[in-house]
Formats: structure tokens, C-alpha cells, sequence
């Protein structure tokens, strides 16, 4: 019994993917970047807090990897889903025109995203300075844990692009 390749899993996964609704895509994007209050969370309950806080070691490695393939996962999805979307061909006009929009907007989230905690911390200091906040403890687990969320940053960093695509984009032309 033959079967031809446009049968196979992977083929009939990839055309689902090739296609996204723009409700999915927005999906992808908003569960891309729950990932980053996650790792956090997961952070400070490794006990990543200043204070002598002793970190929880309840299986929480578990957690990071769940974190990390997360944010993984819904970037595969994303990117193979505007990779779909360019062809072979390479990029039209349009999709010039939407990478370039993206690009700006995501270099403007960007910029929030570092001057904000930069501001956050330099009034933190200028009210508290730095020796007074008491002891800061890292652990090896807690070091783990602020890898994983240094990361899931990173990720969603270099994920930016594609989900300011993925969030703009209108709707697929439905095939007749």
C-alpha cells in the first residue's frame, strides 16, 4: 500500500500552519508572551529575591523547561507561519512594505521595554541606594531559573518582528 507525500503528518500539520487565522496568530502572540511573566514567576519561587530568601526546590525544573518550550513552540509556530507566507519567491512589495512596519514598531517596543526598567531603577536608587537593599542571594537554582527568564526575554525579543507581523496581518484570502 503506497501513499503519497501530500498524505504524510507532517504535510497535512504543515497546511493548517501555512494558513493561520489571525485569531490564531494573535493566540501564538499573546501565549508566546505569557511566557515572559512566567519565567519570572518562576524566578522569585526559586527564591531569585533579595533578603536571604531560601529558594524552593519543589521540582520547579519541570517548570523552566514547560517556560522555555512555551515560548519555543508558539516562535516555531510563527515563524514557520511567515515563512509560509513569503513563498519562494522571496519577499513581494507588500511584504517589504509589513516587515519594515514591523521592524519600526517593534524597535519602538523595544526601546519601552529597556528605558522604562532603566527609569524604574534609577529612581529606585535615587529613594534607596543600592547598599541598603540588604543581602541579594543566588543560589545555583535560583541562577537557573534567572537563565531561563534572561532566556525567555531574549526569545521574545527576537520574536518581536514576526509578532508585530503576526498581530498586524489581516485575514488569509480564503482559497475558492
Amino acid at each position: 500500500m503506497s501513499t503519497s507525500s501530500a498524505s504524510t503528518p507532517h504535510r497535512v500539520a504543515g497546511r493548517g500552519i501555512d494558513r493561520l487565522s489571525r485569531r490564531a496568530r494573535r493566540l501564538l502572540v499573546v501565549v508566546a508572551y505569557l511566557s515572559l511573566p512566567e519565567a519570572v514567576i518562576v524566578f522569585w519561587l526559586h527564591g531569585g529575591v533579595p533578603g536571604g530568601f531560601s529558594p524552593n526546590s519543589y521540582g520547579a525544573s519541570s517548570w523552566e523547561v514547560l517556560v522555555l518550550a512555551q515560548v519555543a513552540l508558539a516562535g516555531a509556530l510563527l515563524d514557520r507561519s511567515w515563512r509560509a507566507g513569503i513563498g519562494a519567491g522571496g519577499l513581494d512589495e507588500r511584504q517589504r512594505q509589513l516587515r519594515d512596519r514591523a521592524t519600526c514598531l517593534s524597535y519602538r517596543i523595544v526601546n519601552a521595554a529597556v528605558v522604562i526598567p532603566v527609569v524604574v531603577l534609577w529612581g529606585a536608587t535615587i529613594v534607596s541606594p543600592f547598599n541598603t537593599w540588604g543581602p541579594v542571594t543566588l543560589d545555583p537554582t535560583s541562577l537557573i531559573a534567572l537563565a531561563v527568564c534572561v532566556s525567555v526575554f531574549c526569545i521574545c525579543l527576537s520574536l518581536l518582528p514576526i509578532a508585530t507581523v503576526a498581530w498586524l496581518e489581516p485575514e488569509p484570502p480564503s482559497e475558492i
